[in-house]
């Protein structure tokens, strides 16, 4: 009798093992085989997003590349004006909505609905376009001759002045002065050191050397154009908040005039105080990037008029005359304090685009993907290419299932 009890406790023993065992494989198969399953989804939805974000290039390329298209058969009719004026690139955000949404809207009202078209929508998430264009900043990368060198200094100036230097000055701010030049030396081939004297004049070979300052960083100055405005914190004196609150009005791309269109309004205030005929400092005050000056009161009415023809797909400024008439057509008494020199404004605005920064975003559920590349819109060819992954959680589900928008009911039973 005790033995049969032994064997029997034994046994028992042995099928709770045997059971906890498999208790524990199963675990760790149900385990795995749902992280199989989760990382599987998220990589369907990685894919789907790239293949958003790439759909979203691949029309902004297509709107872009057919400019000369457009303007050849424009000027087959006569329109030739009308066709120096018309930027495509302009539309192809709202080109990329309407794939998008399955919708044309004009704004807020629904023009055209879409939907069912084949090839038109998608099945979930979204995609975005945003262009900009880099002629709106000012070109950073200096030339050998000593024009090209003034001239990036006439343009860092205005915005540089006052920001670094924060004592009330008589004269030329030292400070941002040297900054300037540090970003000419960086860039230029030589390895001179530029100065300027107190009459303003660039001296670009005062016989110094340009490592001097980065030595004791152990690396020498680039002597080269810059690839990426990233540079810009090797250079000395370009401290993190020069860099973070004036690389939205700068580029490494070749431009020449600044587009007026599409410029930073604080680059535009500079760029027009810089090119007054009356009192600069009664108008814009010793900082042009401080609030609160007279001119400030114009570029309210500046910025107005150019979001309100924005908003309705309209160029603001057709040519840099129609730039420099607006500033001699302010109310009084504005009109007599803010009074423009028009050759040199004129000389130093633009309204073309050749430079263009394109960035399209596609996104499923939680999983982005953002591609970021640069047109040059002469040759059409690429310029730079960037990719990366962004947290989408924010961005709306456009996707629709049967025709019906996927964040309605039937779309998410579809899912």
């Amino acid at each position: 009798m005790g033995r049969k009890a032994n064997n029997r406790g034994v046994a028992l023993i042995v099928v709770l093992t045997g059971i906890t065992i498999l208790a524990a494989f199963s675990s760790e198969f149900t385990y795995r085989s749902r992280v199989d399953i989760r990382t599987a989804m998220n990589q369907q939805r990685r894919v789907q997003a790239y293949f958003h974000a790439r759909s979203g290039m691949e029309i902004g390329r297509l709107v872009i590349t057919s400019q000369k298209m457009v303007d050849q058969a424009l000027s087959s009719f006569g329109l030739s004006g009308r066709a120096a004026g018309l930027e495509l690139w302009r539309f192809a955000p709202k080109f990329v909505d309407v794939f998008t949404s399955s919708s044309l809207e004009f704004l807020g009202f629904k023009l055209m609905d879409l939907s069912g078209v084949r090839g038109i929508g998608v099945g979930a998430g979204g995609f975005e376009l945003e262009i900009v264009p880099e002629d709106s900043r000012i070109n950073v990368n200096s030339g050998s001759s000593d024009k090209d060198k003034r001239e990036i200094f006439s343009k860092l100036y205005p915005i540089l002045a006052g920001q670094i230097d924060e004592e009330p000055m008589t004269g030329m701010d030292r400070k941002a002065a040297e900054v300037i030049l540090n970003i000419i030396d960086w860039a230029d081939p030589d390895d001179s050191r530029s100065d300027i004297d107190s009459n303003g004049n660039l001296l670009s070979t005062v016989g110094g050397s340009e490592n001097m300052n980065y030595s004791k960083w152990g690396y020498t100055s680039r002597n080269a154009r810059m690839d990426s405005l990233d540079e810009l914190l090797m250079i000395e004196g370009v401290t993190d908040s020069i860099f973070c609150r004036f690389s939205r009005m700068l580029t490494v791309y070749n431009t020449s005039k600044i587009n007026v269109n599409d410029a930073d309004p604080w680059l535009i205030k500079a760029v027009v105080c810089d090119n007054l005929v009356t009192d600069k400092l009664a108008v814009c005050g010793y900082n042009y990037m401080s609030p609160g000056s007279v001119m400030d009161q114009a570029m309210y009415l500046f910025e107005t008029c150019r979001q309100i023809k924005q908003q309705l797909n309209m160029t603001p400024f057709m040519s840099a005359s129609q730039f420099v008439n607006f500033w001699t057509r302010l109310p009084e008494p504005l009109n007599q304090l803010v009074v423009v020199n028009p050759e040199t404004l004129r000389a130093s605005a633009g309204t073309k685009s050749t430079v263009l920064r394109v960035v399209s975003r596609g996104w499923v559920d939680e999983s982005g993907h953002e591609m970021s590349a640069v047109i040059d819109t002469g040759s059409t060819r690429w310029l730079s290419w960037k990719e990366r992954g962004f947290d989408a959680s924010g961005k709306r589900d456009m996707g629709q299932v049967d025709g019906v928008d996927s964040a309605g009911e039937a779309g998410t039973e579809g899912r």
